[in-house]
């Protein structure tokens, strides 16, 4: 970026400045401040030329100051945009979290100066420090209500069951109906709590990160899809050698949930047709896709498929609780990637996510 050294040119920018909403000051090429705006005088009090040079560093925390100096090293040898987050004392007594970025100011090809500006974040840190503490909490009571509610439901089974015995073959029929009724809705309610707990483990579970062999994980589930099914026709691809660097029990938990999906949804086709493979790496991330000729849904719906409990199809045609992909979605996230899907129905159905690339 260039800019004119004229006197003009300078004073348009202080004026400027002056009027933005965020801090915005000038350092140069020493990392002393030689410009400070209105805004940041606002917010910790002061007026020119309090703050130049070094002396803004004693309203900075520390260890921001120390953070700071060693980023600054690497950006004045480079040339390279310095940025970061610090922590401001105001003048109230009040801290704020402050992002700060500057960029270089070149005049014949060298550094003459840095531009930079702060946004302040700190009810942004506050609203995510919040977001992840009630996150955490309803993790929690998911997990702690789950758990609790299986031994009762134990109970009530198996209450049911001595209650069925008992009766024997003279039972009236509306009370056998009743009582198949109840032992039914137990193992739906069984079933429902187990896809509780198993969303609560994927949250809880800590992250190992290891070098995964994707392509062996794929084939060996498909294998043994296939093995339990073997009346099946069915024509299955993996793209060798995926691999990427992730937690293995979680990633198969994700793979085993889309593959028996595609398995699934598929058992209607008089040729069932599976595919897992790579669409795009890119320095930042990697993108696995997993394809099927199966049933199929409508797009409108797309919103709703990665939320637990959540179904398209009837569960009498395809059985299930709803928590597979949701289960994909948190494994997904949790390694700091993402699930989405593509689909019509009656044409098949492709799922994608991300990793971080290694």
């Amino acid at each position: 970026m260039a800019r004119s050294a004229a006197p003009a040119s300078d004073a348009l920018f202080r004026a400027a400045a002056d009027q933005a909403p965020h801090v915005m000051w000038i350092v140069n090429v020493k990392g002393a401040v030689t410009y400070l705006n209105r805004a940041w005088y606002q917010l910790v009090g002061g007026a020119p030329p309090k703050w130049y040079g070094h002396e803004w560093a004693d309203v900075v925390d520390a260890e921001d100051v120390a953070q700071m100096r060693e980023r600054w090293k690497t950006a004045s040898a480079t040339g390279a945009i310095f940025e970061g987050t610090r922590r401001v004392k105001a003048q109230d007594g009040s801290w704020h979290t402050l992002s700060y970025k500057a960029t270089p100011v070149f005049e014949n090809g060298r550094a003459t100066c840095w531009v930079g500006m702060d946004a302040d974040i700190t009810e942004l840190m506050a609203t995510q420090a919040a977001l992840r503490i009630a996150n955490h909490e309803l993790e929690a009571f998911s997990y702690s209500v789950s758990h609790d509610l299986r031994a009762p439901l134990v109970t009530v089974q198996g209450f049911s069951r001595a209650l069925n015995l008992q009766l024997g073959d003279s039972a009236d029929p509306k009370v056998r109906h009743t009582i198949d009724r109840i032992s039914a809705s137990i193992e739906y309610l069984g079933r429902l709590v187990d896809g509780l707990l198993v969303l609560s483990h994927v949250t809880r579970q800590k992250l190992r990160q290891e070098d995964v062999d994707l392509s062996a994980m794929a084939r060996n589930i498909l294998e043994r899809l296939q093995r339990a099914q073997p009346e099946r026709v069915a024509a299955v691809t993996v793209q060798p050698d995926l691999r990427a660097r992730c937690d293995s029990r979680l990633i198969a938990a994700l793979l085993e949930n889309l593959l028996g999906n595609a398995w699934k949804f598929t058992s209607a086709m008089p040729r069932t047709e599976v595919a897992f493979g790579l669409v795009e790496q890119t320095p930042q991330q990697v993108t696995f896709f997993v394809k099927d000729n199966g049933a199929g849904f409508d797009m409108a719906h797309a919103k709703h498929l990665f939320n637990a409990f959540e179904r398209l199809h009837d569960v009498e045609q395809f059985p299930g609780m709803g928590i597979g992909l949701a289960t994909v979605n948190r494994i997904a996230v949790r390694h700091g990637g993402r699930a989405w899907a593509e689909s019509q129905p009656g044409q098949g159905a492709c799922f994608y996510f991300s990793l971080p690339s290694a």
